[in-house]
């Protein structure tokens, strides 16, 4: 992984600015919006001897499931790499945060919600983190985002997702404010890193969108959990879709705050 030197890569850095990103639709591997992420979004992981800031310090695995299936999966992979889209707060409800601690993952945390992102980002996660959100296209773009201060778990996107309330009801949404994304391919990039052990997604809805988005061919995802169930095509859509890109469903979460499919790349060295 490698971080800008400082020197624009982009021939005419006086136009790259985020409005001249978004309105032009520039692709996902533009040096323009590379530089941009990596000069204002990218947090650097917290150094290995800098200690986690946790609510708690038990081993409780913090994720509904995902996690311990996944490790299994991936046959007890230790130093591995996640991305995890949808992180919260770092601690509550993380797919990744034991992948981390216990077995030495680094990674990539994305987070569009501006307030939980505070508290992410003081974890101390030995992870690259953005306040951002995954782009809906394959260009950058700026969104409504509905941010539920009482439920974080379910801020998104403004759109047809199911979980879309008015905004500004009293003590649960605030007014909506507006975010940047970027594309999934775009903050790989961003961080040298193309190959990914496991990517964890639950964006309320926008999912199978923000995987249409993806060059398949130019990466390599080994594992995914992805929420479906307010995603407006269905599980069945995200299924095919997901065959259709090489990954084979593996099994799937139903529990009380997850509704996960879990796919996977490769088969043959699953025992």
């Amino acid at each position: 992984m490698e971080e800008s030197d400082g020197q624009s890569i982009f021939n005419n850095k006086d136009e790259c600015t985020l409005d001249y990103m978004n309105t032009n639709k520039l692709p996902q591997d533009h040096p323009c919006v590379i530089e941009t992420i990596r000069k204002h979004y990218l947090n650097k992981p917290s150094p290995p001897d800098v200690p986690l800031k946790l609510d708690t310090d038990d081993d409780q695995d913090r994720s509904p499931g995902q996690t311990g299936v996944i490790f299994r999966l991936l046959k007890n992979q230790t130093k591995g790499f996640f991305v995890e889209c949808g992180a919260l707060n770092g601690e509550f409800m993380s797919n990744t945060i034991d992948l981390e601690r216990k077995f030495n993952w680094g990674g990539i945390l994305i987070e569009a919600n501006p307030e939980t992102f505070k508290k992410l980002i003081s974890r101390n996660r030995k992870a690259w983190t953005l306040p951002a959100c995954l782009s809906l296209e394959p260009f950058p773009t700026q969104v409504t985002f509905q941010m539920k201060v009482g439920d974080p778990g379910h801020s998104h996107i403004e759109g047809a997702a199911k979980t879309l309330q008015k905004p500004g009801i009293p003590g649960v949404d605030p007014d909506l404010v507006t975010v940047q994304c970027f594309p999934f391919y775009s903050i790989l990039l961003a961080v040298g890193q193309t190959q990914v052990d496991f990517f964890s997604l639950d964006v309320e809805g926008h999912e199978l969108k923000i995987l249409k988005t993806i060059p398949w061919h130019k990466v390599d995802i080994k594992s995914l959990t992805v929420e479906w169930d307010h995603i407006p095509e269905g599980q069945e859509a995200l299924i095919r879709f997901m065959e259709e890109s090489g990954f084979i469903k593996i099994g799937a979460f139903d529990f009380l705050w997850s509704r996960d499919v879990i796919f996977i790349k490769d088969l043959i060295n699953i025992h």
